[in-house]
């Protein structure tokens, strides 16, 4: 019986060495799915939905790593700080107004521009620094939430909220349809966002409420990803390979003497000659010559490692590190190092750093900047402090100036399209950053300024406006018994 046993066991063991697949190295086939010693394996499930791969624990962890990460490495501060500052910019993305009356158009910008002085429910943030704030969770934790809402005087503010502030709520059953704090209906529509409050409570706001700033990279995500996730490992590293070398060099610049000396002890006159006033100790003797001082008896040896730190190498193997944190996301070389590039490299370089900081203006326009502008005008207009238009929601949004290394070309490019039509002066004036329709009411009022001047003082107008050609023979002052030629001869 018990060898009948073992035969039985035997034969499903062989059986069972025949299903599992083999690992070996082949040409053939489909290389990427095979099994090899050569490789590590890669482990994770099967492929599913993202709200389903993308397990609470695991952003949640990812969000505590990119924190820790921003607080102490100086790269991945450099990244986030380059992304706000190029998106955003000094005074932030600004709205313009297309009401068809130009009068109400003003009205609305200049409303929207006092009422977001102090944005948020906490009167703290305005409109721009609600902006820059958004952005960086975004990048950081992978995604921020602003909520519609209304203060203590019933004004329309917003409530921003950061990403480990919208979850599952630990003291209740997670309800069906509900991923990581998105409550998602029955066609896969968004419904609502369970936020948590201080207390351990939660609250649910409805979808319209809340505008959600984030750059979704599957179809089935609910929630994002942080920006720079791919790149902690590598960041941890460098950092603790940096402090280990760090503290080799200081360890190897600390001890700077050797005594070789038969005995344990240091004659007098040895001991003045070193410096040593209170007594011949060693410890006495290093505090007055500085560094560290070790003593051999003969026979003893000290090895001490060549003090070639930090080298060539070491400083390549740093920039490798910091090149694989920065894929992906921004030009290495736009980040940390353009001294090694020129000409047309920085120029491609410049070009898909812009695109990154395009692609991020577009999110927080269409998430952030539209809606609020909707809701701030929206409850002007409800409210009887504006006036109604058909189009008052319709809007454009000025962008800061786009980054570029070539200034006086691309300058001089942009005015020659201009001529012949290429491109609109509104889309100049917005890679710009500025407003068509402000800077030409400047204009205006700049040369009409100038013309009063010329009439006041009667010199030539080309003389102010452009002075280029002009010769100061030309100018001839009106007196007060020669009439101006605008005047009529008396008949």
């Amino acid at each position: 019986m018990a060898n009948r046993r073992k035969t039985t066991s035997r034969k499903k063991n062989e059986a069972r060495k025949d299903v599992l697949p083999k690992p070996q190295a082949s040409y053939g086939d489909w290389q990427s799915v095979g099994a090899t010693y050569s490789r590590r394996a890669i482990y994770g499930s099967q492929p599913q939905d993202l709200r389903r791969d993308l397990r609470p624990y695991d952003r949640l962890a990812m969000v505590k790593k990119c924190r820790w990460a921003e607080r102490n490495s100086g790269l991945f501060r450099q990244i986030v700080g380059d992304i706000v500052l190029y998106t955003v910019g000094p005074d932030g993305i600004r709205p313009q107004s297309h009401a068809e009356d130009a009068e109400k158009a003003k009205r609305y910008e200049e409303y929207f521009h006092e009422k977001t002085k102090r944005l948020d429910v906490t009167n703290r943030f305005s409109f721009y620094q609600c902006q820059s704030v958004l952005l960086r969770a975004m990048v950081r934790d992978g995604d921020a939430f602003a909520a519609k809402v209304r203060n203590g005087a019933g004004q329309a503010k917003v409530q921003l909220i950061e990403a480990h502030r919208v979850a599952d709520d630990p003291n209740k059953p997670v309800p069906e349809g509900q991923w990581d704090g998105v409550g998602f209906g029955p066609f896969g529509e968004l419904r609502y966002f369970n936020v948590i409050r201080s207390d351990g409570s939660s609250r649910q706001i409805l979808a319209n409420a809340m505008m959600h700033v984030v750059d979704h990279e599957y179809a089935s995500g609910a929630r994002g990803v942080p920006v720079l996730q791919h790149s902690i490992s590598s960041i941890q590293d460098e950092m603790e390979i940096l402090a280990l070398e760090k503290m080799a060099v200081k360890d190897n610049s600390d001890v700077t003497r050797v005594i070789k000396k038969a005995g344990g002890t240091i004659d007098g006159d040895m001991a003045a000659e070193m410096g040593a006033n209170a007594s011949a100790s060693y410890e006495n003797m290093a505090n007055q010559m500085g560094g560290k001082l070790i003593a051999l008896e003969p026979g003893e040896d000290f090895q001490s490692f060549t003090s070639n730190r930090p080298n060539p190498t070491f400083t390549g193997f740093l920039a490798a590190l910091e090149k694989d944190v920065s894929m992906g996301i921004l030009p290495y070389e736009f980040v940390n190092d353009p001294s090694k590039i020129g000409g047309a490299s920085v120029r491609l370089i410049t070009a898909k750093a812009a695109r990154v900081f395009g692609k991020y203006q577009t999110i927080l326009i269409d998430s952030f900047c539209i809606p609020t502008w909707g809701y701030i005008i929206g409850q002007g207009i409800a409210a009887g402090e504006i006036p109604d238009d058909p189009k008052w929601n319709v809007t454009s949004w000025t962008t800061p100036k786009s980054v570029t290394v070539d200034a006086g070309r691309e300058a001089a490019q942009d005015r020659a399209d201009v001529e012949l039509g290429l491109m609109s002066m509104s889309e100049l004036y917005s890679q710009r950053g500025l407003d068509f329709r402000t800077e030409m009411e400047k204009r205006a009022q700049d040369m009409n300024y100038i013309s009063a001047l010329s009439e006041k003082y009667g010199i030539p107008m080309e003389l102010l406006y452009k002075p280029t050609g002009v010769q100061l023979g030309q100018m001839k002052p009106m007196t007060e018994d020669e009439p101006s030629e605008q005047e009529e001869p008396e008949s």
